[in-house]
């Protein structure tokens, strides 16, 4: 067991944004989000953590309102799809295999001002992780899962600048796919966001439910 008294201020506004958010259904379509606040919630989503740092991912941000449209015809006739503030679509790389591992070299090589003659382990790292799961035939799999760590970090930091977020899987994917042309990319959708703020929606003041913390945490020393 831990001391579940919580003092500081930075602690207390995390639990409060926390259980203040929810799966926003209804928006509001005349407030819109800041540059400021959607750079953020993007950075958020770039700087996320992947598996061997692959980095496996691309973000749509779809502005343009008869794109929009299209989607909600094949994403259930989510109202949120056209009514949000803006609309983030997670897709996942398809070509994994190959040019992400070469190009997670290069890139560590850049940043990290080394020759990819140095990084052999890491070579040897990111090569044996795709071809264990090209072994394991969970490739795909494993690449798509990875697109849900940044979903993750974009809703909680939605909810720390009072940005309300609604994400969703209720769509098509290979219709979303073509109508954003993602197969010439070597991309597939996994899921999308909706951020902007809450309109009239009835869940907005139902009590949060969930499982009290001893129920889902679990302790062993």
């Amino acid at each position: 067991m831990i001391n579940k008294t919580i003092t500081t201020e930075k602690n207390q506004e995390i639990i409060k944004a926390l259980n203040w958010r929810y799966a926003v259904k209804i928006f509001d379509k005349n407030k819109k989000v800041s540059d400021e606040d959607l750079y953020t919630i993007l950075e958020s989503a770039r700087l996320s953590p992947s598996s061997s740092g692959i980095e496996m991912w691309k973000f749509i941000v779809v502005d343009n309102p008869e794109v929009r449209t299209k989607l909600r015809e094949v994403g259930d006739n989510q109202p949120k799809i056209t009514d949000a503030s803006h609309l983030i679509v997670l897709t996942y790389r398809t070509d994994t295999e190959k040019s992400l591992v070469k190009e997670r070299l290069e890139r560590t090589a850049k940043i990290q001002n080394q020759s990819i003659e140095t990084l052999g382990g890491l070579k040897a790292i990111l090569e044996g992780g795709v071809a264990k799961h090209i072994k394991q035939e969970d490739l795909e799999y494993w690449v798509k899962a990875q697109a849900y760590i940044p979903l993750g970090m974009m809703i909680e930091t939605s909810a720390l600048l009072g940005v309300d977020a609604g994400p969703m899987e209720g769509f098509e994917p290979g219709k979303v796919d073509k109508i954003l042309g993602l197969k010439e990319k070597n991309l597939k959708s996994v899921t999308m966001l909706a951020l902007g703020y809450r309109g009239e929606d009835p869940a907005s003041t139902r009590p949060k439910v969930r499982r009290e913390f001893d129920e889902v945490i679990e302790f062993i020393k």
